[in-house]
């Protein structure tokens, strides 16, 4: 008995020890050094091995390798101490700093886990790019080579499923220069929902660390009665850390190649400026072109330069070979070009400017003589918070306009004001205003071939008082504002000879409602006694929107009527129209905006403007605008002959429905209801996921002007959410 006992004792003391031996060779594993740097090697797993030297370390089931900031996980990790060597096998996962950078079936890497040896490799690296490839020798901050390789910045799952790369780079060969920042493949297929669309021999990309590197950016393709199918293929050719240039040669099969330039440049004190010339001549001209009909070119340029914290000067310039050139092959599609070269200086709110502008109308039906203004002086200077006094302001404007042909001014305008704002215990607030206006004007009659010179002095004086009833109700907190003011504008006195440059027209609205001085510009004065009444509401709602309305007119009282006889003014009667206006807006979401005029009496509509906007992410995006404008609201039948009196009614309009979750329609148009016609249109389809843009479009253009003919036109157009090509 005493044997057995004996025996079995004998036996739990070997047991003991051995594991006393083990867990004493597992606290050793789990501090092991690295030779190189003296940072530690962790292990965890269900198993760990040694062989009889102890120098090497195998972990199964479960095992993780823990060094620096990295993670290794994998189901068989083994450790060789002396070529500090770590092979990992059977769904390897590498991370550092909790981010997953390797995907693999087996690695074997050196040299603190930089160097080494990779099979079935999928990389995420730290910009988002994914490369998978069979195998891979890997030199991490050096060069990593790739073979059978893919390359992209795409999802593989899409609502939880698995799917195909929506765009992929295949190649036999794809090497991340680390060093040099780029990426070289060699036997290329670009593949666009797993189908391939093109091949290539090499090609070189830049990572994303680069920000701007010289190589080809995207090509757009497109077509046109015009100039026939065409595709424009922009190299963007990097200068320096502060300079580039675009060169986009735009070929079209009917017209020939357009050469387009730009040339970009940020400064050392935070400027940037840019020059864009453009060029072509053509093959197949129309006899109606508006200048040469082969050669034509254009140029815009523009610049903001400071020279201090508050001075800066700049400019913003367009020229043209002839009038439509620029809106005939789509580089600018303005019908106005305004040029202006400024030096401008601002200090808290005071603020000077001082430019030339040239202004240019690119219409043919216009008959007005274009125009420069040289030079144009704005001036701004208020003095706040004075004691018992409000606001002090002092205003200047200089301004000399020239025609080449035709009739010129120079006029000098200087005014001094005065306003404050108090708030009554019973919450009515008064806001006072007196100012003084002094104008000059040297104005050349070129029918008469002389000058004349003329002064003004113009008193002003109003006051406006308003109460706001606020209400915290179940809808939302509610202000309800019944408003009053007077002003009065001295007399306007002109001359025969004094030129209505800057004032040509008026729009009488809830805007402008309370404003002593509803004429636009500085030419002409709004002057008389009038008073002004009208009535606001708010509502902040429970919802997160707020909501808008007003309605008023205004009475001229006494004095000048400056509008009196000019019937789309809205203002040219005792009794004014009655203006209103409508908004709401729900976070950005949904907003609204509605303006209407009616006669005096409230029984003929004279103008209505509506403006919509509705976001839902991708699902629907909605714009609406619709304009309606009677002859008697019309300023443009101004010519004293009724019978030319028009309407104007015309409603536009953007739409983009999701139909999937990548897939959307777009379109939009502008029509013209009182011609029953569009005036353009378009319809195509978008898709946009995570790493493609691609838009494919039927676009109309019924508007003619000159060689500007009706035109039906498709554009192609992709992106890539990535780097350019090299």
């Amino acid at each position: 008995m005493l044997k057995i006992i004996s025996k079995n004792i004998l036996v739990i003391f070997v047991i003991v020890v051995m594991c006393s031996f083990q867990l004493e060779k597992k606290l050793l594993a789990e501090s092991i050094d690295s030779s190189n740097d003296n940072s530690s090697i962790y292990f965890e797993a269900d198993n760990l091995y040694y062989d009889n030297d102890g120098n090497n370390i195998t972990a199964e089931g479960n095992a993780k390798l823990f060094y620096k900031t990295f993670v290794v996980e994998a189901n068989k990790i083994t450790y060789i101490q002396d070529i500090d060597q770590v092979i990992a096998s059977g769904k390897v996962t590498m991370t550092e700093k909790g981010e997953v950078q390797i995907n693999a079936e087996r690695i074997m890497l050196s040299n603190q886990l930089k160097q080494g040896f990779i099979e079935s490799v999928k990389i995420v690296l730290n910009d988002g790019t994914k490369i998978r490839s069979e195998s891979g020798d890997v030199d991490f901050g050096n060069k990593n080579i790739f073979k059978n390789a893919g390359y992209t910045f795409c999802n593989d799952t899409k609502d939880g499923k698995t799917c195909p790369y929506t765009w992929e780079f295949e190649a036999d060969v794809v090497t991340h220069d680390e060093l040099n920042k780029k990426f070289v493949f060699q036997n290329i297929k670009f593949k666009l929902f797993d189908k391939t669309l093109l091949k290539l021999p090499y090609f070189s990309y830049p990572d994303l660390s680069v920000k701007r590197q010289s190589g080809y950016l995207l090509p757009t393709y497109s077509f046109s009665n015009f100039y026939g199918h065409s595709v424009k293929i922009p190299y963007l050719f990097v200068l320096d850390d502060t300079s580039d240039v675009t060169i986009t040669p735009f070929l079209t099969s009917k017209q020939g190649p357009l050469i387009d330039l730009e040339y970009r440049k940020v400064t050392d004190t935070g400027g940037k400026f840019s020059i864009n010339p453009s060029f072509i001549y053509q093959a197949n001209p129309m006899d109606i072109a508006p200048g040469n009909k082969r050669f034509r070119a254009g140029l815009k340029t523009n610049a903001y330069l400071p020279i201090s914290d508050n001075v800066n000067w700049g400019w913003n310039a367009t020229f043209a070979s002839d009038d439509t050139y620029m809106r005939k092959y789509g580089l600018d599609d303005r019908t106005k070009y305004n040029s202006n070269l400024f030096l401008s200086g601002t200090n808290n709110q005071n603020y000077i400017n001082l430019q030339a502008i040239s202004f240019h109308n690119l219409l043919s039906d216009s008959d007005t003589r274009q125009a420069k203004l040289l030079p144009q002086l704005d001036y701004e200077y208020k003095l706040n918070n004075l004691p018992f006094m409000g606001q002090v302001n002092l205003d200047a404007q200089i301004s000399s306009l020239h025609r080449n042909s035709g009739d010129d001014q120079t006029r000098l305008t200087t005014e001094i004001s005065w306003e404050d704002r108090n708030i009554m215990k019973n919450g009515v607030v008064f806001e006072p205003y007196i100012g003084l206006k002094g104008d000059y004007f040297s104005t050349y009659d070129e029918s008469d071939n002389e000058f004349t010179d003329h002064s003004r002095f113009t008193p002003e004086a109003a006051i406006e008082t308003s109460w706001p009833f606020f209400q915290n109700s179940s809808i939302g907190k509610q202000i309800i504002e019944p408003k009053l003011s007077y002003s009065y504008i001295g007399k306007e006195d002109t001359d025969s000879d004094l030129l209505n440059e800057d004032s040509r027209t008026i729009n009488f609205n809830s805007l402008n409602l309370f404003e002593a001085n509803r004429s636009y510009g500085y030419d002409k004065i709004d002057s008389g006694n009038k008073m002004s009444i009208g009535l606001g509401y708010d509502l902040q709602d429970r919802l997160g929107g707020l909501f808008s309305a007003s309605i008023g007119k205004s009475y001229h009282l006494d004095g000048d009527n400056t509008y009196s006889g000019k019937k789309y003014s809205g203002t040219n009667n005792y009794h004014s129209d009655i203006v209103s206006s409508l908004s709401y807006n729900l976070n950005d979401s949904l907003q609204f905006d509605y303006k209407t005029r009616f006669d005096g009496a409230f029984k003929k509509n004279q103008f209505n403007e509506l403006n919509m906007n509705f976001q839902n992410k991708k699902s629907l995006n909605l714009g609406f605008n619709y304009t309606e404008i009677k002859a008697d609201a019309n300023w443009l039948n101004d010519d004293g002959n009724d019978n030319n009196d028009v309407d104007l009614e015309e409603m536009s309009g953007y739409l983009e429905f999701g139909l999937t979750r990548d897939w959307s329609m777009i379109s939009k148009g502008v029509y013209n209801l009182e011609s029953n016609n569009f005036l353009n249109n378009q319809i195509g389809l978008r898709f946009d996921d995570e790493c493609l843009s691609f838009d494919i479009v039927y676009r109309e253009n019924l508007f003619t002007d000159r060689d500007i003919k009706k035109d039906k036109s498709i554009l192609l157009k992709f992106e890539l959410k990535t780097a350019p090509i090299q």
